[in-house]
């Protein structure tokens, strides 16, 4: 077949994995993020628990030393955070199992001041 006879298919394809939130820049924009809860102690502690649950394993108790990379928070955005936690990346598998709630907190803890990566 032609290259040429693909691109409707192609596009068609492209279309529709972004309307059933496929891609991966769709993800992290599903995701808001309100000053209020990267602040609560309620989701930086649900955050936490996830994190001692399936993060500790690869990055660490602290995030380093592990298995997995050094994670740096202060160049990172929740919306960033959420996406990989979602979707994975590289050797990171998307933590699926968990609901959204439970995601975005892993952001929160993250990014929060409680988190340490030194």
């Amino acid at each position: 077949m032609p290259l040429q006879s693909m691109a409707p298919l192609l596009a068609l394809v492209l279309a529709l994995g972004s309307t059933l939130g496929l891609s991966r820049a769709g993800a992290a924009q599903e995701a808001k993020f309100t000053p209020e809860f990267l602040k609560s102690p309620a989701a930086i502690e649900m955050g936490r628990k996830v994190w001692q649950e399936r993060c500790t394993f690869c990055h660490g108790k602290s995030a380093y030393p592990g298995k997995g990379p050094r994670l740096n928070p202060s160049k990172y955005t929740p919306e960033f955070v959420y996406d990989r936690v979602t979707n994975g990346f590289r050797g990171m598998p998307p933590w699926k199992d968990y609901n959204d709630e439970q995601r975005k907190a892993v952001a929160a803890f993250v990014l929060s001041s409680e988190f340490s990566s030194q």
